[in-house]
């Protein structure tokens, strides 16, 4: 026999031991019996045919929700601890519509007949709207339960979320003042060194200290790439541009850019995610390097561009991973950066080739003032 199961799938079992769904379906059986036998008790002693036909329904409408309630419960996903509460609803149920009868005929003026037909009528209403109340106040249960669970999880999960933050904040309190302090000792005394004399090796510890600088910046942005956006502006896209270029060492590079009607966004930031892309540029790009910032062509964000190597195609989604850097001197986490605040603004962002054949960085997603 094949015992595979589809993968992904979970099917739920037939609980054949459960014995109030067998209760359920055994009561319904003979509560169709009792009906038929009724009814031709019924026919034999004379009655009309409509009389053995009301017989029939009244004990079969609960009939028939009886067995369907016993096949139903067995497959459903309620649990078992819920199966006494619907048997007790419907009981319940019975037992009001017999007190509601006796109560009628316990009034002044008022005889109720205890017939076969009248018990069938109060067995059929009371039992069938006691079962559906069963069910729906057994699933009501059960939601509210699931909810008080997820509830409880959340709870966790966001004081988790206040433990990670408070680390990253200490871990941002290192980066800012005692790793920045040491670094700026050292590069003040290499500078009074290299007053006296210079040498290739001095320059190559220089470079390092650089490197190291840079290495601080992005580990403090990465850190608090958790920060919420509290407050947005209109934002000259242009003009941002211009004072991000004049921030960044871009050595005999180039910037153009194209009219970009004003965007919706955090200023500093976006001056976070210019400053990034444009290092990144120059980084990858060389010295020379042309790099462009437009509008795209269907107004939806904006891109920066360069004409230099550009990004392989099977590496254009790693880029924006930490740590993943396609230059040797990189750090590998200026995309990742961009990629936090982009993300942080609900924009997308994404790597490909530019008209000239370099690398170019599209924002999508973006609203303009």
């Amino acid at each position: 026999m094949d015992t595979s199961r589809s993968p992904g799938r979970t099917p739920v079992p037939f609980e054949r031991d459960a014995p109030i769904p067998i209760a359920f379906s055994v009561s319904g059986g003979l509560l169709l019996l009792v009906g038929v036998l009724l009814a031709a008790v019924a026919l034999r002693d004379g009655e009309s045919v409509l009389v053995a036909l009301l017989d029939i329904v009244f004990f079969w409408i609960p009939g028939v929700s009886f067995v369907y309630a016993g096949y139903w419960l067995s497959r459903s996903d309620l649990p078992n601890r819920s199966h006494p509460r619907i048997v007790a609803w419907t009981g319940g149920g019975v037992v009001v519509m017999y007190g509601f009868i006796a109560l009628r005929d316990l009034h002044p003026g008022v005889t109720v007949e205890w017939s076969i037909g009248t018990q069938a009528i109060g067995l059929a209403l009371g039992a069938v709207i006691g079962l559906v109340m069963g069910i729906q106040r057994s699933r009501a249960t059960i939601r509210t339960a699931t909810l008080e669970d997820r509830t409880r999880e959340l709870e966790a999960n966001e004081r988790e979320l206040e433990r990670r933050n408070d680390q990253l904040e200490r871990f941002a309190s290192v980066v800012s003042h005692d790793l920045r302090n040491p670094l700026s000792v050292a590069r003040g005394n290499l500078e009074l060194v290299r007053d006296d004399r210079d040498s290739d090796r001095l320059t190559a510890i220089a470079d390092a200290h650089a490197r190291m600088e840079t290495l601080i910046d992005d580990l403090l942005t990465l850190a608090r790439q958790g920060e919420t956006i509290d407050s947005t502006e209109s934002i000259d896209l242009t003009e941002v541009s211009r004072v991000c270029w004049e921030l960044v060492s871009t050595g005999d590079a180039t910037l153009s850019i194209e009219d970009v009607p004003p965007i919706v966004a955090d200023r500093d930031r976006l001056r976070q995610l210019l400053e990034n892309l444009f290092r990144n540029a120059v980084e990858h790009g060389g010295p020379h390097v042309t790099i462009r910032v437009g509008p795209l062509d269907d107004a939806g964000g904006f891109y920066v561009a360069d004409d230099g190597p550009g990004i392989p195609g099977d590496e254009r989604d790693r880029v924006f991973e930490s740590g993943y850097s396609t230059a040797e001197s990189g750090t590998g986490f200026g995309l990742a950066i961009v990629a936090g605040i982009a993300a942080a603004h609900g924009w997308d962002v994404r790597a490909v080739e530019s008209a000239t054949g370099g690398a170019r960085i599209e924002v999508t997603g973006v609203e303009f003032a």
